[in-house]
């Protein structure tokens, strides 16, 4: 007789591995590595761990936090428009990662950009904008749909004291014990660099800071515009998680080609299009997987959004504190 939950759980892994586009992802996956692993600048130990931590243990564990959870009601269609409209916003963020963030700096002051608090404000501006408002003004005046149907409902907040708690706090308790313990930006905080007011305020400053500036950026437009639409065509939750976390690093990847950004350590000086592209899939891609379990199976961008910002905050407190003085 076999065990319901031994059957549960081979359903489970079937449907997971037997859906093409996940096997599309580790055939991409385990190509980019192996282009990689011939790379001497890689940090081979590196992406073992990240696979296993985010690849792995953070996905299994968005799953676990989420088995009672209900994902918010609202209706996204399977429409043929709307993908087109996708594709060309999708296009338009990747042209922005490229060139946008130069490109709209010679329409604002020099003096805003040199001064560290005044550019914090442009960059979030420019982001709420192409990531977020232009998007959601399409979306509306073509196809009629309201903000609630991005996830952001008072029904959400309502959640995240209920259903959507334990993926909120397991998931943000685990991504802060892990940037804690092992990550290289929160090396400023375990070797005590901050005083105790820095702390009480710097931390909450910083996360409501990241809430926005990462989470609603990100999330609204790489969760609730592209993932959800993307397993509404595909008519499959598995399919949207996949994609999703394809095209979050392919969308990176013309940057890191033609701009080389932040890949001189990472893979060494002037690397060829074939390793840019291979580390953003390796990298960027394997990411967001956790990510897009949270919000196939709650629905609630303020979710998504809680934990970015949790995912963030360590890293990025050092420079806060500094730029605003704390």
């Amino acid at each position: 007789m076999v065990c319901p939950a031994a059957a549960t759980a081979v359903k489970i892994l079937r449907n997971i591995f037997g859906n093409p586009w996940v096997l599309l992802g580790l055939v991409a996956y385990c190509a980019s590595l192996a282009l990689l692993w011939q790379n001497k600048n890689f940090g081979r130990a590196d992406a073992i761990a990240e696979l296993i931590i985010f690849g792995i243990a953070f996905p299994l564990l968005a799953w676990v936090t989420t088995l009672r959870a209900r994902p918010l009601a609202f209706e996204v269609r399977r429409s043929p428009a709307e993908m087109w409209l996708l594709f060309a916003c999708l296009i338009a963020v990747t042209l922005y990662l490229i060139w946008g963030a130069q490109l709209s700096e010679t329409f604002v002051s020099a003096s805003w950009i040199i001064h560290p608090r005044s550019k914090f404000f442009v960059v979030l501006l420019r982001k709420l904008i192409v990531f977020v408002a232009i998007p959601f003004i399409l979306f509306r005046a073509i196809f009629g749909y309201r903000w609630r149907d991005f996830g952001l409902q008072f029904a959400g907040l309502r959640a995240l004291a209920g259903k959507h708690f334990p993926a909120v706090l397991g998931l943000s308790a685990a991504i802060l014990l892990f940037q804690y313990f092992l990550g290289g930006g929160a090396a400023p905080l375990r070797h005590g660099e901050f005083k105790w007011s820095q702390l009480a305020i710097g931390l909450p400053l910083c996360f409501g800071w990241l809430f926005i500036e990462a989470g609603l950026v990100e999330e609204f437009f790489f969760r609730a515009l592209l993932q959800a639409r993307l397993a509404a065509w595909f008519k499959s939750e598995i399919s949207g998680v996949a994609l999703m976390a394809l095209v979050f690093g392919l969308a990176h990847a013309p940057g890191f080609i033609l701009r080389h950004a932040g890949l001189d350590e990472a893979i060494g000086p002037n690397p060829s299009a074939a390793d840019s592209i291979a580390y953003a899939l390796v990298v960027l891609s394997v990411g967001g997987i956790f990510f897009g379990i949270v919000w196939a199976r709650t629905k609630n961008l303020f979710a998504v959004m809680f934990i970015h910002a949790a995912t963030d905050l360590l890293p990025n407190l050092k420079e806060f504190v500094g730029i605003w003085r704390i």
